[in-house]
């Protein structure tokens, strides 16, 4: 579900949010009732790092395998 919410400037200052800027709003698994704001571009960031170590991983495993041949 999309939604436009407004965030108040204090906030959009510490997070260095521009006007236009696209950000989910996830609810922190550890503390319930508390909101995180993670602008879209960070979590494009976490994507490409997590499938880059991914990628490293399985060549890792592969490499292994064989010279375990």
């Amino acid at each position: 579900m999309n939604r436009q919410i407004a965030l108040p400037k204090a906030l959009t200052d510490r997070v260095r949010l521009q006007p236009g800027d696209q950000v989910y709003v996830l609810e922190d698994e550890r503390n319930p009732g508390v909101l995180a704001i993670v602008p879209v571009e960070r979590i494009t960031e976490w994507l490409r790092l997590g499938r880059a170590t991914e990628e490293r991983l399985d060549m890792d495993e592969r490499e292994k395998a064989s010279r375990d041949d």
